[in-house]
């Protein structure tokens, strides 16, 4: 944040272009703006060491359909807020400020309603290869999960779990990710069990503003029973600026609960 604030401070204050030459410079020593969003593939790069970074749903539609039942959850502006404590390494606060939960049974009658706030995440990623520069990076990022939500969006339970995140720069402009989620969960009737899931993400830009990625999501859950789920995800994202960038995109998920989930979301970092 010092950083931060010299550069602001030599661009005020300086009437001979020495603002211009310092902001270059500053720009030029600092990693591209990377993100979580907007796949479920998660980054393997940090926030820069000072900065703070932003990425949010600014709206995320989810509609499920299981056992004849029908489920409608909306989330608005539920966010990842990230500030860069060393060179490698970044602290990460998550939460959902709105949420609201609708199910209706198979004669389309509403069997309930729900509204409030979700849980809390607490989360650490340390990159370990490839932060800055080279064709690899590897990043390790621990979480815990504090159960904040409003009665009836959550489980009321402690979760937590480790994500191992990778990328790949593959040649021709694209980019292979993936992550490997290792979750201790908690089923709806407070049994806690091993939860395992991967992801595997390829995308490019296609123009200097515009980019685009497809993505698939594995995962071996529980529910009255284990089960195999699986999602085909896909979006694009435009590059306002190097330090700000929309995205759009739909997860859907099939093989076990069918649901589609659209979103439209935003990062920005300061």
């Amino acid at each position: 944040m010092a950083n931060n604030f010299i550069t602001l401070l030599f661009a005020v204050v300086s009437p001979w272009g020495m603002a211009d030459d310092w902001i270059v410079m500053e720009r030029k020593n600092t990693r591209p703006l990377s993100t979580d969003r907007p796949d479920q593939t998660e980054s393997a790069c940090t926030v820069p060491k000072g900065w703070f970074q932003v990425e949010s749903n600014l709206v995320s539609f989810s509609r499920t359909r299981q056992a004849g039942e029908r489920s409608d959850d909306t989330s608005f502006c539920d966010f990842i807020f990230k500030y860069g404590v060393t060179h490698n390494t970044d602290l990460q606060v998550g939460w959902a400020p709105r949420l609201l939960h609708r199910s209706q049974d198979a004669d389309s009658v509403l069997i309930g309603k729900n509204s409030g706030s979700g849980d809390l995440y607490l989360r650490m990623k340390t990159n370990l290869v490839g932060n800055d520069e080279g064709p690899y990076a590897i990043a390790l990022l621990p979480w815990v999960k504090a159960p904040t939500a409003t009665k009836g969006l959550g489980n009321q339970c402690w979760e937590y779990g480790l994500t191992i995140n990778q990328e790949l720069d593959i040649g021709g402009g694209w980019e292979l990710g993936s992550s490997i989620f290792l979750s201790m969960a908690v089923t709806d009737h407070q049994t806690r069990y091993f939860e395992p899931a991967f992801t595997i993400a390829i995308g490019r830009d296609l123009t200097e503003k515009i980019g685009f990625y497809v993505e698939t999501y594995q995962g071996w859950l529980t529910d009255e029973g284990r089960y195999w789920q699986s999602s085909l995800d896909g979006g694009f994202t435009y590059m306002v600026t190097p330090d700000l960038k929309f995205d759009v995109g739909a997860n859907w998920y099939y093989n076990a609960q069918e649901a589609i989930n659209p979103f439209v979301g935003v990062s920005f970092r300061f």
